[in-house]
């Protein structure tokens, strides 16, 4: 009797691997931009990086120290006022490069 019950059952023909893989770096690259965008949007004050001129910009005695001073000023505008806002950009990038390439294999198609 068993054996008929499950038979009358429809069966749920799940994708093959290579079908569910086909599409798993499209999702994932659609959960890369949205955590990015998450990032940059929401600007946590987890990630805020401290000012890089704790002792002032004034000039300082000796070629050394003038030297640090500005060498430090000069770096200054290189480094991330939020580290999520890099965090964030970057993985906004890569999901895009690799929805990109996902795009492109798909139109290349299969040998």
């Amino acid at each position: 009797m068993s054996n008929k019950i499950t038979r009358a059952l429809p069966s749920r023909r799940l994708p093959a691997p290579a079908e569910r893989d086909r599409w798993l770096p499209a999702a994932y690259a659609g959960g890369m931009l949205a955590f990015g965008a998450a990032l940059l949007v929401a600007k946590p004050s987890v990630g805020h990086v401290p000012d890089a001129r704790p002792f002032g910009a004034h000039p300082r005695k000796g070629r050394l120290r003038r030297a640090a001073g500005w060498a430090r000023d000069s770096t200054h505008a290189l480094a991330p006022s939020n580290v999520t806002d890099s965090i964030g950009r970057a993985l906004v990038i890569g999901g895009l490069a690799l929805l990109i390439t996902r795009f492109l294999d798909e139109l290349a198609g299969r040998d």
